[in-house]
């Protein structure tokens, strides 16, 4: 049994050897014919351009060496950025340009005060009323005044937050009561009512050592009367010492010779109020300027800056808010 088991195991060796042998004799006639199959294939070139466009390129070439004279174009006056985006809002539907004048994005303030002073919040519809520099001025003041509102230093005069709030009048009521020498003259209002008698020349007043008035001429007048056939409308001259201007007292007619007082309203730094009498002096809180009221009307007043020696500016008006 042993013995046809090896003998087998023999053959197959035998057999392998064999097919071994034959698979290598194969491969190497294969081998033989391989440069055949690797001849390269000869192709012919294929025109794909054409013809070359020598004038195109030549015209091309003109082209790259011509030397431009960029110029900014030009919008409404003013030179449009070539370099720069333009600054544009749309606001109510509406687009607006800011480096033109028209339309104005936040009248009064113009399109070019906007932009050159660089205002923060011009997208906010009160940009007019803020103060980025924090001098007490808004914008829109500053602009006024054509200041810089974005430097404390460049602002409007302090005038310019003054305001009358109103006119006090104190009635100061006169009256020629007589026409014989020396004639009397009453005071009707501030009451009580006071009378003292005077001739021309004379200095007269209705306070204890008060003196006010002066008697300049006296000149008796009489004009018809459909009741009583005549009527007396004497005269008398007098100089109003309060005012330096002449007045005429006239026979049984009330003369107002009312005193204005200014009550001003001041809004820097802070809500202030203060009366002046017109003829007074007064100076503005926390600037030291003095200021004289020059008159008071029913509703503007008019004042002078007063410089060291007394000496009085241009008149300004004050008017109320």
């Amino acid at each position: 049994m042993n013995q046809r088991k090896g003998n087998f195991e023999k053959k197959l060796l035998v057999a392998m050897a064999l097919l071994a042998i034959i698979v290598a004799g194969l491969l190497i006639w294969q081998s033989k014919g391989l440069p055949d199959t690797l001849i390269l294939k000869k192709v012919t070139p294929k025109d794909e351009l054409g013809e070359i466009p020598v004038a195109k390129a030549e015209e091309a070439i003109t082209r790259l060496s011509t030397v431009f004279d960029w110029k900014a174009p030009f919008l409404a006056g003013k030179p449009v950025p070539l370099n720069k985006s333009i600054l544009l809002v749309v606001k109510d539907d509406q687009l607006f340009d800011l480096f033109v004048a028209n339309p104005t994005l936040r009248a009064p303030m113009t399109n070019d005060f906007l932009v050159t002073n660089d205002l923060p919040d011009i997208l906010h519809a009160n940009v007019g009323e803020l103060d980025p520099d924090e001098d007490g001025f808004t914008n829109e003041e500053e602009f006024m005044a054509k200041t810089n509102p974005k430097d404390a230093a460049s602002k409007p005069t302090a005038t310019n937050k003054l305001y009358l709030k109103e006119r006090i009048t104190n009635d100061y009521i006169v009256h020629l009561k007589s026409s014989t020498m020396p004639v009397q003259v009453q005071r009707i209002a501030p009451e009580p009512k006071k009378s003292v008698f005077v001739t021309p020349g004379k200095e007269f007043g209705f306070d204890a050592g008060a003196v006010r008035f002066k008697a300049i001429t006296f000149e008796k007048k009489v004009v018809p009367d459909p009741k009583t056939g005549e009527k007396d409308v004497s005269e008398l001259k007098v100089l109003d010492t309060a005012t330096n201007k002449e007045v005429v007292l006239i026979r049984g007619q009330d003369l107002n010779l009312a005193e204005y007082e200014a009550k001003f309203e001041y809004l820097l730094d802070g809500v202030k109020e203060f009366t002046v009498k017109k003829g007074e002096r007064f100076q503005l809180p926390g600037t030291g300027d003095t200021y004289l009221v020059l008159d008071v009307l029913e509703t503007e007043a008019s004042i002078a800056k007063l410089d060291a020696s007394g000496v009085q500016s241009a008149p300004l008006k004050i008017s109320m808010r």
